[in-house]
């Protein structure tokens, strides 16, 4: 298989990636035959959920994956905290010490002390960093990146002009669980209920039932379930060879929370059916079909073929737990005392003890398959697909099915009792024999390029009756059932009548596989380096360094308005806005005849910066590019919200902002950004003020062009995703483009939707509002306080700035109440 620019794709088969949650799910990665597996420790990972693994375990859990052939993958895929830094230094340096073959980071500060301090340690950019452009990936590589893993949301087509381009390894995700949002994208668990996504404590609220509020009004959709954002399960098997033919080195399974089950069979299913794509031949589609019945047995909540093969809508708003393979419908109902008996015709074999889930109208419950009798009402043990059945489930959950209710297949005892017995497959190993009657046994084992040889205290002694045969060496020299290794081959070199105890050739192997154990592992030790925070340097441009400022001097801190259009930008300038961001899709109005006689006087007393969009996939870069080099050209500032627009802005030479989406947790990170040509960062509002304090002390580069800018008012982006929510509401008439579309939840929270570009955008249910805590504010150290009126009309944002403006300059002001709307303080008094 060869891609357009002669890269070859299968001369080294693209990797399987298995996710590990705990000791169990590790041992079922190598059971399955993964290549390599990622796990996290602590909770500097973003699988809180997870059991994870203790430092204690760090040695021991990467020692057991090497000595299986098998990669070891440390995920610190999180933003950390200012106080955090050393903690994942520490963190750091003991899985390199133990030889860990690579990390995988959500936080660029994190990356920049990494990639210096271990020059030779593998560094994996996370799917929480948004990269979904060759520029975001060019960035990435920049910063000393080895590897990619990009969104979810990019194409086969898109993945291959990035690989085509680049020179760095490129992962995705081809199998579990979705995010409704783009990775890194999320704050809607955070701002829900306190758990950050970005965090690894995400509590998973697009799981939860939704119903439509459209102009006030409760909208039926037709075709749309109680969990309008809940994803299906992504699965690429049926199309794998057009993913494994863009030349990515890494197809990564989601499930760090799943069952070691789970881990066995998906890492096993795409193991096999990769290797058949790489032998040139592509299993036939009844054999996918049944692999994927094998999955969905094992956690099943829908199938996707996922944004990368093409597939626009990946939700699966039926159910959002998972439910298993179809079974059947109930034809029939007997009630007893302690059991319910229910009729169906199978569509699956079933067997006494698999596990069913009934679709009720109280909602999918659960039961063991306690009895099995055919249509005679004779015990069996077993029935076939097509056969009328009567099974016999608990009579609590009997109570509530009838007649009509779908029945699921939820767990099928016979394949997790194969996957349990699945034993882990041994790195292969070569052994040779030299035995000659008069001389000391001889064994040398050989796994690659390693290779030991052992000299038995045992002189190998003529054979008085029955020689010792070959087949009986061969048979001792294969026994590595005990160990990490498994016989490839046995050669021998015997000469005489010889004879060997059976226990003097088994212990001599022994010895031959612990030495070589221990050469294996040997080769991965490297010495810790202990690296110091206090001893890394920030970026500084020459004669900053030293120059900083004191936060508890400084001045007033300036204010900047983020707003939706030209008319709304003239009305934050006359009530005294610093700073204003417009989007840069508006950039054709505001230099407009209309507001030619304007434009000049606000530029004069307030700075303009044009705001890229939220999401820029090369495509789209490619449509931006005019608009950054007009905009450069007219002396304007850029606002990036991707790493591809930072590119596109430092090739260009443009002035830029930081978005807060970027996740800015710490100083070295908002230091990477400077370095890169960025004159102002904004810090994450997941932050509260002492960490926002943490950052601002630490800051180095303190002068005029280089500021730290926090959110202080506005509604919260939750998420914005590439699922089209209201595409069906468009569709069938119940809403417009200019409605007010509203999810509410089940205790009646209502979060405003936004339709762009086919993107949806979900907002807060509250609206930040820190008008009476300017004072606490100032004391963090924030060099600018944004107010994010994007959702307003011109009298909200003369009246909010007007009142920001105010307190700011020290005078009286306050806001008139809003009908139904709630207001909060944000993280700022308590963080996540």
């Amino acid at each position: 298989m060869i891609l357009k620019n002669d890269k070859k794709v299968c001369d080294v088969p693209p990797e399987v990636l298995a996710p590990a949650g705990d000791i169990d799910a590790l041992i079922g990665a190598i059971k399955g035959g993964a290549d390599a597996v990622y796990f996290g420790v602590t909770d500097l990972n973003a699988r809180k959920g997870a059991k994870n693994f203790s430092m204690e375990d760090l040695e021991d859990t990467i020692d057991m994956l090497h000595s299986h052939g098998v990669k070891a993958f440390l995920a610190l895929n999180i933003p950390i905290k200012q106080k955090e830094l050393q903690h994942a230094l520490d963190v750091v340096d003991k899985a390199y010490s133990f030889g860990i073959d690579a990390i995988i980071l959500q936080d660029l500060g994190l990356l920049r002390i990494l990639h210096e301090a271990y020059p030779d340690l593998a560094l994996h950019a996370s799917t929480q960093m948004t990269v979904h452009s060759m520029k975001g990936v060019d960035f990435i590589a920049n910063e000393g990146a080895v590897r990619v893993i990009v969104s979810r949301e990019l194409t086969v087509k898109e993945i291959t002009d990035i690989v085509e381009h680049s020179d760095i390894e490129i992962e995705i995700f081809v199998h579990g669980a979705l995010c409704y949002s783009y990775s890194g994208k999320c704050l809607f668990s955070s701002f829900m209920s306190d758990r950050s996504a970005n965090r690894g404590a995400c509590a998973q609220p697009c799981r939860r039932p939704y119903n439509f509020v459209v102009n006030g009004r409760n909208v039926k959709v037709k075709g749309v379930g109680r969990f309008p954002i809940s994803c299906a399960e992504l699965c690429t098997l049926s199309e794998l060879d057009e993913i494994v033919g863009t030349g990515l080195r890494s197809l990564k399974i989601e499930g760090r929370m799943k069952k070691p089950e789970y881990v066995t069979e998906s890492a096993s299913v795409y193991k096999r059916v990769v290797e058949a794509i790489c032998n040139g031949e592509n299993p036939e589609e009844s054999e996918i079909v049944a692999l994927e019945k094998d999955l969905a047995q094992l956690f099943y909540r829908g199938f996707t073929k996922g944004f990368v093969l093409g597939e626009r809508d990946v939700v699966h708003s039926k159910y959002s737990s998972s439910y298993g393979v179809y079974l059947g419908k109930i034809k029939d109902i007997e009630t007893f005392k302690y059991t319910t008996s229910l009729t169906l015709t199978l569509k699956e074999d079933v067997r006494v003890k698999d596990g069913v889930g009934i679709h009720t109208k109280s909602g999918v419950l659960g039961s063991a398959i306690n009895k099995l009798l055919d249509v005679n009402e004779n015990e069996i043990e077993t029935a076939k697909k097509g056969e009328k059945v009567i099974i016999e489930i608990s009579s609590k959950t009997g109570k509530a099915v009838a007649r009509g209710n779908e029945v699921y297949l939820t767990t099928d005892q016979v394949l997790l009792e194969t996957l349990r017995r699945t034993k882990a497959k041994g790195l292969p190993v070569s052994l040779e024999v030299t035995a000659e009657v008069g001389e000391k046994l001889k064994v040398r084992m050989t796994s690659g390029e390693m290779s030991v040889e052992i000299i038995d205290d045992f002189e190998v002694q003529e054979a008085q009756k029955a020689p010792t045969s070959k087949e009986q060496i061969v048979s001792a020299m294969e026994k590595l059932g005990d160990t990490s290794f498994s016989a490839s081959s046995v050669d021998m070199e015997i000469n005489g009548n010889i004879f060997i105890p059976i226990g003097v050739l088994s212990g001599a192997r022994r010895v031959a596989a612990e030495k070589l154990l221990e050469k294996i592992l040997a080769q991965y030790r490297k010495g810790e380096k202990h690296p110091q925070l206090s001893d890394i340097s920030h970026f500084c441009t020459e004669g900053q360094c030293g120059n900083t400022v004191s936060r508890k001097k400084k001045q007033t801190p300036l204010l900047s308005v983020e707003v939706k259009n030209a008319g709304t930008l003239f009305e934050a300038v006359d009530m005294g806005a610093d700073v204003v961001y417009l989007p840069i899709r508006k950039f054709h109005e505001l230099v407009s005849e209309e507001y030619a006689g304007k434009l000049g006087d606000a530029r004069d007393k307030t700075e303009i910066v044009l705001m890229a969009p939220r999401i820029s996939h090369e495509a789209e870069l490619t449509e931006l590019l005019p608009l950054m080099v007009k905009a450069k050209d007219d002396g304007f500032r850029i606002a990036c919200y991707t790493l591809g627009q930072v590119e596109l802005a430092k090739e260009l030479g443009v002035p830029f902002v930081v978005q807060k989406e970027f996740n800015t947790f710490n100083s070295y990170t908002a230091d990477e950004f400077y370095r890169a040509g960025a004159y102002r960062v904004t810090l994450s509002t997941e932050l509260n003020l002492d960490e926002i304090s943490d950052a601002c002390d630490d800051i180095s580069c303190r002068g005029k062009e280089h500021q730290l800018e926090i959110v202080v008012h506005g509604r919260e982006l939750m998420l914005i995703t590439e699922h089209d929510l209201l595409k069906p509401l468009l569709d069938q008439g119940s809403a417009t483009e200019s409605s007010e579309v509203l999810l509410v939840d089940s205790k009646s929270v209502e979060y405003p939707v936004k339709r762009v570009d086919e993107r949806t955008l979900i907002y807060d249910c509250k609206v930040l509002d820190m008008l009476d805590k300017i004072d606490e504010l100032r004391t963090c150290g924030a060099d600018i306080m944004r107010l994010d009126l994007s959702l307003y009309g011109k009298r909200d944002v003369k009246e909010i700035t007007s009142a920001y403006r105010r307190v700011l300059d020290g005078k009286p002001a306050e806001l008139r109440p809003r009908r139904g709307v709630e207001f909060s303080t944000g993280h700022y008094f308590k963080g996540i």
